[in-house]
């Protein structure tokens, strides 16, 4: 393959902003001031946040969202299915970013729906647009943002339970603990959306799942516990007994 330099601004951008939103994020998490809160080891709290080991997942996105930034210098097809749009998505993530280690956890909130939308938008274009070709399409653009798109919608949820529900000192109420468990039924039930969109997303699903287990991991309320878990796993298997699930998209 040829290294082409049609659309080169947006390759450029792209490059500035990875390379910005990386930096940001081992900055947050292994630097920095140390009265800021970092998203791998965070102070904002809630019944549904997972263990610190279930973050480091976010390690293996920006691996691949590099190799898609080499990957474009090669074709346009990145710039044809994503064009702009990840710059905007990486602008809108390092703003979510500095709010939420800056204790701003609202405004963080607003910032990360906004955030949602544009993933979703790159998203739901590749899964209408994208013609893997081969596994360099598959590896280095298809499965970074399913990734991504799926771990957007745990910071989300994570997000809005740091605000609306934060840790008691003396455990969680009964409300506390229900919203707890809607919420986790919420992302077992987004499980199986992945799974059943189109052809299937199994990656996206399988970051969900490993959310859960983080959940599962972390949290000792018996009902919260259990619940973290038990759904994915009825989804997964009882669900799907004696059917043929998809494997990929």
């Amino acid at each position: 393959m040829a290294i082409t330099f049609h659309h080169w601004p947006s390759k450029v951008s792209n490059v500035i902003v990875y390379l910005t939103l990386l930096s940001g994020n081992l900055y947050s998490s292994f630097g920095g001031d140390k009265n800021q809160d970092s998203p791998y080891d965070s102070k904002h709290k809630s019944y549904i946040s997972p263990a610190q080991f279930t973050f480091y997942l976010w390690s293996l996105v920006h691996f691949l969202f590099g190799g898609m930034i080499i990957y474009q210098w090669f074709n346009d097809k990145v710039h044809q299915t994503v064009g702009w749009h990840f710059v905007i998505v990486s602008v809108l993530n390092a703003i979510w970013l500095a709010l939420w280690s800056s204790g701003h956890t609202f405004l963080a909130f607003i910032t990360l729906i906004f955030t949602t939308g544009a993933v979703s938008y790159i998203y739901y274009k590749l899964r209408q647009d994208l013609s893997a070709d081969n596994w360099f399409d598959t590896l280095f653009l298809d499965l970074p943002f399913s990734l991504y798109h799926s771990w957007i919608v745990v910071l989300l949820v994570i997000n809005a339970f740091a605000v609306f529900s934060p840790i008691k000192d003396d455990g969680p109420s009964t409300f506390q603990t229900i919203l707890a468990i809607a919420g986790l039924g919420f992302v077992a039930s987004t499980v199986v959306g992945y799974i059943e969109y189109k052809k299937g997303d199994v990656a996206g699903a399988l970051v969900l799942a490993w959310y859960l287990f983080g959940v599962f991991a972390q949290q000792q309320e018996p009902a919260i516990h259990w619940t973290a878990l038990k759904p994915t796993v009825l989804r997964l298997v009882g669900r799907h007994s004696g059917e043929t699930a998809p494997l990929l998209g």
